[in-house]
């Protein structure tokens, strides 16, 4: 009967944090048209508050990665990695079986995720995402040409070649 109830509440908590982000984009809205009004802001609390319902032992026995990918995939946007060790700690996960030290797990964390780029992407404001969630192109995307790592163009070469040679005094 438990497990059929606590089905029916993450349902339901679902809903709730998809209504409260609702709630969230149409005060930001009003906000955007009273500043192109000159008008002050008339909600400060823009912020959508996602309600907890996650089981104390939702990831534990679980993998990292697996771990992480059904966190962000409840919260559904992207997070910071102090969010995601909150939920994975509130979660149960085991940091044990990854021989993290407590005061090294965001840290652990971040380059864990940084480092996974066929799962996740580090998005330039320093959350992470599902990569599935962005275009196929954003994480196969490479530096132009001449600005790999020990190549250089012909034009730098011959500048680095001119500074670097000796200068001859003339009679």
């Amino acid at each position: 009967m438990d497990d059929k109830l606590s089905g029916a509440v993450e349902v339901l908590v679902a809903q709730l944090n998809d209504q409260m982000k609702q709630v969230a984009d149409t005060k930001s809205t009003i906000n955007s048209l009273l500043r192109s009004m000159g008008k002050e802001p008339m909600f400060q609390d823009v912020s959508a508050e996602q309600a907890s319902a996650i089981r104390p032992d939702l990831f534990y026995g679980k993998g990292l990665a697996t771990a992480v990918q059904e966190y962000l995939k409840r919260r559904k946007q992207a997070c910071g990695a102090d969010e995601i060790l909150r939920g994975l700690e509130q979660g149960g996960f085991d940091f044990r079986s990854v021989s993290w030290k407590e005061a090294d797990r965001l840290r652990s964390l971040s380059i864990s995720l940084a480092k996974n780029s066929v799962t996740f992407h580090r998005l330039p404001n320093g959350t992470f995402g599902l990569l599935s969630w962005y275009p196929e192109n954003i994480g196969k995307q490479e530096p132009p040409a001449n600005k790999k790592r020990g190549r250089k163009s012909k034009k730098a070469k011959a500048l680095a070649e001119a500074v670097t040679k000796p200068v001859q005094d003339k009679p």
